[in-house]
């Protein structure tokens, strides 16, 4: 800091000595030179008229005037310069410059600065961060404001949820996103997932099954929705369902520019490492049936008539559109279906007939075991996974070899 006032010191310096030097030479120099011009103007005007006089050009009484009329402006020069006010003011103008100068460069460089050169760069940048954290506050705290007087402004919403999550407050950001999810009644695919991705953040980057519905909701919406795709990829692949999470990133990567090489490797890298899991998981699964079941191939092709149908108490919680899912799954061993059919809801009573061609894995089939679960579900989500609120009903154990038709009544609410 000591080096910087001298610099400033030696600077005003500079510009006195070229300021004060000229203003501080001896008037009675300027005087003497000024009045010497004026009586070496005045003896030539005058031999000129004596000339003019002597060739004839001018008269006696032309003569006297001319020299009257010299004689006066040299007498009225002369006093104009010995006038004591301007010798008074040219010793006082360099005083004034003198103190002036270094007086005001301090008093504006203080007054402009705001005394920051004084701090250090982190605190600088504090006090920066700080003034940009107010004003976002308050920002936040007027939209806050409007949004009490106005609570269906939509984009309102969006706009603080957004500015929640600028600020790493994904909890709150979870509740403006939510009220704007209301508001467009889940039919904006990007509000759908501004919402969801709120929640991943606000549970430490945790995808829970119901988020994956919403990005799965959003996709229904609009199918080619980038971050959409990415996310139920991702959130699909945190849920182990990597065929899932296969299907949305190479969907996402057909997507993406040819040009954009970059973007398109790093996701070559997750969809490399969710296609070695996804069959790594096959060949356990296979595995685990072939262990199980190591005589199936001489049982032959099995095959189950199912007759579904619903209680009439539950008539009022079905729609039309909702899904329908007839399945059966082994008694003992892994729960996924070795055989499945859907529908809607629309085919009740419905009769189904599962068979090995409906197999969701290859080599896990009826054929392959002695006995299964049969189950129906209609499911609102259309999910293949039991939600909350779906309705189901099972047959309990069932012999594959058994010709006999089964009967499910669909009766109960999941809780």
């Amino acid at each position: 800091m000591l080096v910087f006032w001298l610099i400033c010191s030696l600077l005003l310096a500079a510009a006195l000595l070229l300021i004060l030097p000229p203003l501080l030479g001896k008037s009675s120099k300027r005087e003497i030179s000024h009045q010497s011009v004026n009586k070496a103007v005045f003896e030539r005007k005058l031999v000129e008229l004596e000339e003019d006089f002597e060739r004839g050009l001018i008269d006696a009484e032309q003569l006297e005037a001319a020299r009257t009329d010299l004689q006066r402006a040299l007498i009225d020069d002369l006093e104009y310069s010995n006038k004591p006010l301007e010798k008074g003011s040219g010793r006082f103008l360099p005083v004034l410059i003198l103190i002036a100068v270094p007086a005001l460069s301090v008093f504006l460089y203080l007054k402009i600065s705001n005394g920051l050169v004084l701090l250090s760069d982190d605190s600088r940048s504090m006090l920066v961060q700080q003034g940009d954290m107010s004003s976002t506050q308050q920002a936040i705290m007027n939209l806050e404001r409007k949004l009490q007087a106005d609570p269906a402004n939509l984009e309102g919403w969006l706009m603080l949820g957004r500015s929640f999550m600028a600020l790493g407050r994904s909890g709150q950001a979870v509740s403006a996103f939510e009220r704007a999810y209301e508001l467009s009644n889940g039919t904006d695919p990007d509000v759908v997932v501004a919402y969801a991705e709120a929640q991943v953040f606000a549970s430490g980057h945790q995808f829970s099954r119901e988020v994956m519905t919403l990005f799965t909701q959003a996709l229904k919406v609009d199918p080619g929705h980038e971050r959409a795709l990415w996310f139920a990829g991702y959130a699909a692949y945190q849920l182990h369902d990597y065929e899932s999470a296969l299907t949305h990133w190479d969907k996402l990567l057909q997507q993406i520019p040819s040009g954009q090489e970059e973007a398109r490797a790093a996701l070559l890298v997750y969809l490399n490492d969710a296609k070695q899991k996804a069959m790594t998981q096959i060949s356990a699964a296979q595995g685990v049936e072939q262990e199980l079941y190591p005589n199936k191939e001489a049982k032959g092709n099995a095959s189950i008539v199912v007759q579904v149908s619903i209680n009439e108490s539950l008539q009022e919680y079905v729609q039309k559109s909702d899904t329908l899912f007839v399945y059966a799954r082994a008694v003992n061993g892994p729960q996924m279906p070795l055989a499945l059919a859907k529908m809607t809801a629309a085919s009740l009573p419905a009769t189904v007939t599962l068979d090995d061609s409906m197999a969701m894995i290859p080599g896990m089939t009826l054929s392959g075991v002695e006995q299964v679960e049969v189950i129906a579900r209609i499911s609102k989500s259309g999910k293949a996974i039991m939600q909350t609120g779906d309705l189901y009903g099972s047959a309990g154990a069932v012999n594959t070899q058994s010709t006999t038709p089964v009967t499910v009544l669909i009766s109960t609410i999941a809780p």
